[in-house]
C-alpha cells in the first residue's frame, strides 16, 4: 500500500497547481481586455485629431506636428495589434482555464483516495495522469503561484508586506497599457487646450 501522506501530498500539489492555473486565466483575460482597451483608445485618438482639424477648432500644435502624432498613434495601434495577435491572450486564457478544470477533476479523484488509501499502481496512475495534464497545457507564471500562496492560507502563511509586494508585481505588468493611454490622453488634452 502507498503511504497516505504521499497521496495527500499529491492532492496538495494538484490543488495548488489548479489554483495557479485559475489565477493565470484571470491574468491573461485582464491582459486581453487591457490591450483591447488600449487599441480602442488609440483608435479614438486617430478619429478625434482629424475632427479637430475638420471643424476648424483651435489646436495648440502645428499641422506637421499633428500629422506626426497621427502616424505615431497608427504605429502604436499596429504594434499592439501584432503583439496581441502573437500573445494570443484570449486563447491561452481559455486553454489554461480548461487545464484548471481538468486538474480540479483529478483533485476530486485523488481526494477520494485520501481516506481509503490506494495501491502502488493506483498512486502511480494518478501521478502519471497529473504529469500528463501538466505536459498537455501551458504552465502558469510565477506571479500566478504567488497569488496562489496568498490565497491558500491553509498551506501558506503570507505576511502583509509580502501580499502587498505580490499585488504590486501583479499590477506592474499592466503598467505599459496605462502609460500609453495616459500619454495619449495628455497629448489630446494639450492639443485642444488653448495656450
Amino acid at each position: 500500500m502507498q503511504k497516505e501522506d504521499h497521496v495527500e501530498e499529491l492532492y496538495d500539489r494538484v490543488q495548488k497547481t489548479a489554483c495557479s492555473r485559475f489565477f493565470a486565466h484571470d491574468r491573461l483575460k485582464k491582459h486581453h481586455a487591457a490591450s483591447l482597451w488600449t487599441i480602442a483608445f488609440f483608435s479614438v485618438g486617430l478619429i478625434v485629431i482629424p475632427l479637430i482639424q475638420t471643424f476648424g477648432l483651435q489646436a495648440r500644435f502645428s499641422e506637421n506636428y499633428i500629422g506626426f502624432i497621427q502616424v505615431l498613434l497608427a504605429i502604436v495601434i499596429l504594434t499592439i495589434s501584432i503583439m496581441l495577435n502573437m500573445s494570443n491572450f484570449a486563447v491561452r486564457a481559455d486553454r489554461i482555464h480548461k487545464c484548471g478544470m481538468v486538474l480540479n477533476a483529478l483533485a476530486r479523484k485523488v481526494h477520494g483516495k485520501l481516506d481509503g488509501g490506494c495501491s502502488e499502481e493506483e498512486y502511480e496512475a494518478l501521478v502519471n495522469e497529473y504529469n500528463n495534464i501538466l505536459q498537455a497545457y501551458e504552465n502558469h507564471s510565477r506571479i500566478d503561484y504567488l497569488f496562489t500562496k496568498r490565497h491558500m492560507t491553509n498551506y501558506y502563511k503570507v505576511k502583509w508586506y509580502q501580499s502587498a509586494y505580490y499585488e504590486a508585481l501583479y499590477w506592474l505588468q499592466f503598467s505599459p497599457y496605462a502609460i500609453l493611454i495616459a500619454f495619449e490622453g495628455i497629448w489630446i488634452y494639450m492639443l485642444v487646450t488653448p495656450t
